[in-house]
């Protein structure tokens, strides 16, 4: 038997699973949004966050508390910066 502990953590990891796509579609939008804007990452960042804070809290009908979205936050930072990093990898080397 599951139980609602379990049943949070796999509705979350499905939501964060569902919003994958939407990270990649958002830092192309992102991309094209700053294009003219030199060293516009960090904007294009908040930008990708500030969507997908709107579309997560959309699909569960939560309202995050600072300390929930902190916790979310630290799972979708790094998948919108791997996103990035395979959709405009840098000429630096």
């Amino acid at each position: 038997m599951v139980g609602q502990a379990e049943e949070n953590v796999m509705t979350w990891l499905n939501i964060v699973l569902r919003i994958i796509p939407a990270i990649i579609k958002l830092a192309q939008i992102a991309e094209k949004v700053f294009d003219d804007v030199p060293d516009s990452g960090t904007q294009k960042k908040q930008m990708v966050i500030d969507a997908i804070r709107a579309l997560v809290e959309g699909l569960s009908g939560v309202t995050f508390t600072p300390e929930l979205w902190a916790k979310i936050s630290g799972i979708i930072n790094p998948l919108i910066d791997i996103a990035a990093s395979f959709l405009f990898p840098s000429e630096k080397k």
